[in-house]
Parts: C-alpha cells; structure tokens; sequence
C-alpha cells in the first residue's frame, strides 16, 4: 500500500516534532472534550502530563544507553582492527620463516 505524499510529510513532521505533539494533542483534546465530559478532559490532561514526564525521563536512559553502545562499537572496531592487524602479521612471519629455511632433499631408499 503506497503511502501519499501529503501524508507522509505530515507523519515526517509529527516524529521530527514529537515533544510538541506530545504536548499540544492531550490539551486540544482536553480543550475540546472539558464542555462535554469533564472526566475526559482530566484524563487526557494527565495522559499528557504522564507522557511528557515518561518521555524525558526515557530520553536521559536512551541517550545514556546509546552513548555506552557507541563505545562499545568503536571498542569492538578497534579489536577487530586489532585481530586483523595481528593476522596479517603471523601470515607474513610464518611465510618469511619458511622462505628462510633451507631446503632439504628427500632420501630415496634404493
């Protein structure tokens, strides 16, 4: 199913612009809803407030756990630089140790 593109761009903007969606939708509902059912209105209120609260307290341990796995990324890089580097260089050493080593003719029993 194609998505159009009005669509699109508007659902682009509203994950660009979370924390004010966040905000702005439970009090327009809460705006709207406060003539009719007041209980509703409440409710949205504190669905908002809750969110809010959730996301900043989320977005602290979000950033903090995706700092720890950009460094353990670059620390799994750099081992695995490492290991290559440390391959290559028992590959050369092993080749230049057989280079060195004098042949040997086989004895033939006759």
């Amino acid at each position: 199913m194609k998505i159009p593109r009005r669509l699109n761009a508007a659902l682009d903007w509203i994950g660009d612009h979370a924390r004010v969606m966040l905000i702005v939708l439970p009090l327009v509902v809460a705006a709207v809803a406060v003539l009719w059912m007041p209980a509703l209105a409440a409710l949205a209120v504190g669905v908002g407030v809750g969110s809010v609260t959730v996301h900043f307290r989320m977005s602290k341990r979000v950033a903090r756990l995706r700092a720890e796995v950009d460094d353990l990324l670059r620390e799994n890089g750099a081992l695995r630089h490492r290991r290559n580097m440390i391959a290559r260089a028992n590959v050369t050493s092993e080749s230049v140790l057989t280079q060195k080593l004098p042949a040997i003719p086989e004895e033939t029993d006759e």
